[in-house]
C-alpha cells in the first residue's frame, strides 16, 4: 500500500507538486573533511559522500584587514561543485588583528569587522553553498573563550543576519555544540540559552555527539537523555524549533581509542539506527583522513596516506546499498513515491502530521471531481520542487508552517473539517509558497500550472472551506497541460 502523506492539496493546489528529489543535497550522508586535497576529495567522491564540512577560518582567509585569501576554500568549493557534493560551511575564528592578538577563540573587538568577513564569504559562494554554520563547539572554551551571552550576542546574531541578508535563501545550521556536560561547558544550558535566544535565526538544528560505546549510546543520549540530564530531541522540541531539521555535524570513533576493525562496526551499526530511524535528517562524520602526526587526529576513515581504513568501505558500501534492509522501516505504509511532508516533518512529529494529511488526500481530496488528478501532478512534479526548496531556505521554512498549519486545521475539525473555513493564516503561508516558488527557474508547463494555482487562489472567498475548493470549476478541471 502506497504511504498516503501529502502537503495539504486542498489550499489552493499548492502543495500537490512537493516532494523529494534524487540530487545530492536529499542524501543524508556526510563527512567533515576541513580543506582537504584533491586526491582526499576524489576518495570522497568514489564513497558516493554527497556531503562534506569544511573549514571557512577567518584567521586564514582575511590575514589583514580587507585582505583575503581564498584560494585553498576555492579549491575545495569547486572540486565539490563539479563533483556533485554539497557543502557545509563552518565559519570562524577571530585574526589576531581583529581582537588584539588575543586568539582565535576570542570575539573580536569590533562585530563590525566579523559580520563584514561573513558577508564577504556568503556573497563570494552564494552560487554554491547554501548551508552555513557559525563558529565550531563555542560551549569548548579552546574554541571560544567567552560565555554563550557573548557567543550569541557577538557571533551568533550577527553572523547568522549577515548570512541571510547577503543570501536570503541560505539556511543557517547551529549551534553545533560539543556534547558536554562539565561546568560552564554544559550543552544543555548552551542550547536552551542560544535556541531562546537566536532560534528565529536558525533554519536547521546541529549538534556534535561522541560515544566511545558506540551508535546504541548516541542515539539514547539523542532519544532518551541521562539522569538529570534531557534528551537532545526533547530539549530541541521544548525550545519550539522540533520542526526545524536536525543535523547531527560531528559524530564517530578515533583508531586510537578502538581498533580498526571496530571503528567500521561501530559505522554500521549507527547506519543502520539511523536508517531505521530516518532520524537524523543528515549525519557527517568526523572525519575523512587521519593527520600525518597520530595524536593529533586518528578519527579518520582513511589513514594519512589515504590507504583505507575498514570504516571507509563499509560507509561507501552502505551507500552504495549493499547492506540489506534488514531493518523494520519506520514507516509504515511503503510507496514508491517520496514524499515532501514526509521529509520535511521530524520523525517524532510525523504521527500527529502525516496521519491528518493522508486523511485530507484520500478521504476528501480524492474523493472530489479533479482531486485524483492534482494528487497525480503531486507526485509528477516532486523532483523539481523539491529541488527547489532545498535550495530556498526561504521556501523551506513557509513550506514546514505550511506543513504544520495544515495538520493542526485538520486535528482542530476533525468531522466538521469538510465545512470548515480555511485559517487566514493557512491560506497566507500557501500564498507565500506559491509566490517563492514562482520566482525559481522551472519548466514551461510546470510555471503553467502555477499560473493555474494562482488564478484559484484569487477566485476562492474568504473563509471558503474544503468543500467550497473542490467545488470549483477551476479544482475540478485540475490542472491544465500545454495539450489542453
Amino acid at each position: 500500500m502506497k504511504r498516503m502523506c501529502v502537503f495539504f492539496f486542498g489550499l489552493i493546489g499548492t502543495a500537490l507538486f512537493i516532494s523529494a528529489a534524487g540530487n545530492p543535497s536529499n542524501s543524508p550522508y556526510g563527512i567533515n573533511v576541513h580543506l582537504a586535497g584533491n586526491q582526499t576529495l576524489s576518495m570522497v567522491e568514489s564513497a558516493g559522500i554527497k556531503w562534506i564540512r569544511i573549514d571557512i577560518n577567518w584567521q586564514v582567509c582575511e590575514p589583514q584587514p580587507g585582505s583575503y585569501a581564498f584560494t585553498d576554500v576555492d579549491r575545495v568549493v569547486n572540486y565539490a561543485v563539479n563533483n556533485g557534493i554539497s557543502i557545509l560551511a563552518a565559519i570562524g575564528y577571530t585574526p589576531g588583528w581583529a581582537n588584539g592578538g588575543k586568539g582565535g577563540n576570542h570575539p573580536p573587538d569590533n562585530t563590525e569587522d566579523w559580520k563584514s568577513f561573513v558577508s564577504t564569504a556568503v556573497f563570494r559562494y552564494k552560487a554554491k553553498i547554501k548551508h552555513w554554520s557559525i563558529w565550531n563547539e563555542p560551549n569548548v572554551p579552546d574554541f571560544f573563550s567567552e560565555g554563550k551571552d557573548v557567543f550569541v550576542e557577538k557571533i551568533f546574531i550577527p553572523a547568522a543576519k549577515a548570512i541571510h541578508n547577503q543570501d536570503p535563501t541560505a539556511f543557517v545550521v547551529g549551534p553545533d555544540l560539543a556534547h558536554l556536560t562539565s561546568s560552564n561547558q554544559e550543552w544543555f544550558l548552551w542550547m536552551k540559552y542560544i535556541l531562546r535566544e537566536a532560534g528565529d535565526t536558525i533554519d536547521v538544528v546541529s549538534h556534535h555527539l561522541y560515544d566511545t560505546r558506540g551508535g546504541v549510546y548516541v542515539y539514547e543520549l539523542l532519544e532518551s537523555g541521562e539522569p538529570l540530564i534531557p534528551a537532545v530531541r526533547d530539549l530541541v522540541e521544548e525550545s519550539g524549533l522540533g520542526d526545524r531539521p536536525f543535523w547531527l555535524t560531528e559524530t564517530g570513533w578515533n583508531t586510537l581509542t578502538v581498533s580498526e576493525a571496530v571503528q567500521g562496526d561501530l559505522y554500521l551499526e549507527i547506519l543502520k539506527l539511523r536508517r531505521l530511524k530516518n532520524y537524523p535528517d543528515k549525519i557527517f562524520f568526523y572525519e575523512i583522513q587521519d593527520d600525518v602526526n597520530p595524536d593529533v587526529s586518528s578519527w579518520g576513515i582513511l589513514r594519512s596516506d589515504l590507504t583505507q581504513k575498514p570504516a571507509y568501505t563499509l560507509y561507501r558500501d552502505f551507500i552504495a546499498g549493499k547492506y540489506p534492509l534488514d531493518d523494520t522501516s519506520p514507516i509504515p505504509e511503503e510507496e514508491k513515491d517520496d514524499c515532501y511532508a514526509e521529509r520535511m516533518i521530524p520523525t517524532a512529529r510525523s504521527a500527529t502530521v502525516l496521519g491528518p494529511l493522508r486523511m485530507v488526500r484520500d478521504a476528501i481530496l480524492r474523493q472530489a471531481p479533479g482531486g485524483f488528478v492534482w494528487v497525480g501532478e503531486y507526485y509528477r512534479w516532486s523532483d523539481v520542487l523539491y529541488d527547489l526548496t532545498v535550495q530556498d531556505s526561504r521556501l523551506h521554512q513557509v513550506g514546514r508552517s505550511v506543513i504544520l498549519q495544515a495538520a493542526a486545521h485538520v486535528l482542530d475539525h476533525g468531522d466538521d473539517l469538510w465545512r470548515a473555513p480555511i485559517p487566514q493564516g493557512l491560506r497566507d503561508a500557501v500564498n507565500r509558497w506559491v509566490n517563492l516558488a514562482a520566482e525559481q527557474e522551472m519548466p514551461s508547463e510546470l510555471r503553467m500550472v502555477f499560473q493555474r494555482i494562482a488564478l484559484l487562489a484569487r477566485r476562492i472567498p474568504l473563509n471558503a472551506s474544503f468543500m467550497d475548493l473542490t467545488r470549483t470549476d477551476l479544482f475540478m478541471s485540475g490542472p491544465q497541460r500545454k495539450s489542453e
